[in-house]
């Protein structure tokens, strides 16, 4: 079976996480957005289609043709014209039904195998509150149709974003008119296909974790890391260091004396963690991070190469690649006016530097 994913956005909503990278390569839980789905795939999937446009080289060299064995192949979406613009790109290289996802969500191989027994399915997600969402109207099994972020209740089953479908959707895809946005949109394909009685849906039975702005890092790690149990110290553990949870230590990496681990930390290769530190909640370090004495971290994602000076004190937070916190600096929903998953903390972007007065580079959302 064959997929296309869809990678060539520019990702505006996810700045300043996605300025300097496209919003695929994202971390999440220490690994690209991307890399997560291509994972749930092996086995399922032969081969992989990548829409690419947004510094489409940085996902072309990190993935190159061949991913664990499953062969990747790049179509390069030159002018953004919409998602079914997309999709209609990929018609030179699918041959036989194939599945079609978001390459900036979060999918489980459980989902991608049960829609994919159908023709022509869409996976859907209930939600109490759609209206930001497109409303999925169904009846006996198969889709009526799709309305996109109705005022009126139509429907509590959301467009989750993934979809299979038969060769026949190309037809349907070159004959589209352009929306009210100008865009050829992939759902109204799917409406021709509803009205044609041949859409099915499928909810989701194992995950679907939407990464569009920069406060879904933090919810998508704790929703990857929460089922995780098991320690795993492949790094080396200093005297007195407590470790209270599901913890992973990368290789090469080292923790200071009387650190506290507790929670759900995954911690990357070759870092550095000080002395006397607290790292608690759902917090990922990435590989080659140093984290100085006497910092307490609690629901933070930490990039690459990031630095964080001696007695921070850092929540609900993401910090990216190569950033650099000064000693001393507190950083939570308290003193920055935000509230977790709601106003949603503070986001560093790459390679910039936090002060004690929040310097440039910080996005307090």
């Amino acid at each position: 079976m064959q997929a296309v994913i869809l990678a060539a956005g520019k990702g505006t909503r996810m700045y300043p996480m996605a300025i300097n990278k496209p919003k695929p390569l994202i971390e999440v839980a220490n690994k690209p957005v991307l890399e997560h789905t291509l994972d749930q795939m092996l086995g399922l999937i032969e081969e992989v289609v990548i829409i690419v446009g947004y510094k489409k080289d940085m996902i072309i060299e990190r993935f190159g043709d061949n991913y664990k064995g499953m062969k990747i192949t790049y179509v390069v979406q030159e002018e953004q014209k919409g998602t079914g613009h997309a999709v209609s790109m990929a018609r030179e290289f699918v041959k036989e039904k194939f599945l079609v996802l978001n390459g900036d969500d979060l999918f489980s191989r459980k989902d991608m195998e049960n829609i994919s027994k159908y023709n022509n399915c869409i996976l859907v997600k209930y939600k109490e509150d759609p209206s930001a969402f497109g409303a999925v109207v169904v009846k006996e099994g198969k889709v009526i149709d799709i309305v996109e972020k109705s005022k009126e209740l139509v429907s509590n089953l959301v467009n989750a974003g993934m979809y299979c479908f038969s060769l026949g959707v190309f037809e349907i895809l070159e004959n589209l008119e352009p929306s009210i946005r100008g865009e050829y949109e992939l759902t109204d394909a799917v409406k021709i296909l509803a009205s044609q009685g041949e859409m099915y849906y499928e909810e989701v039975k194992g995950y679907w974790i939407p990464v569009g702005y920069p406060w879904h890092i933090i919810e998508a790690t704790e929703k990857l890391l929460e089922e995780r149990e098991e320690v795993s110290i492949r790094g080396s553990l200093e005297s007195g260091v407590i470790v209270d949870g599901s913890i992973d230590i990368g290789e090469s990496s080292i923790v200071g004396e009387g650190t506290l681990l507790q929670g759900t930390v995954v911690v990357g290769k070759n870092c550095k963690i000080g002395r006397s530190c607290k790292i608690k909640g759902f917090s990922a370090i990435g590989e080659r991070a140093v984290i100085e004495d006497g910092v307490e971290l609690e629901d933070v994602i930490v990039g690459a190469g990031a630095r964080i000076g001696a007695g921070c004190v850092i929540r609900d937070s993401v910090l990216g690649e190569g950033s650099i916190v000064s000693s001393g600096v507190k950083i939570d929903n308290k003193n920055c006016g935000c509230k977790k998953n709601g106003g949603k903390g503070v986001y560093v972007g790459d390679d910039c530097k936090v002060g004690d007065e929040f310097e440039e580079g910080v996005a307090v959302d």
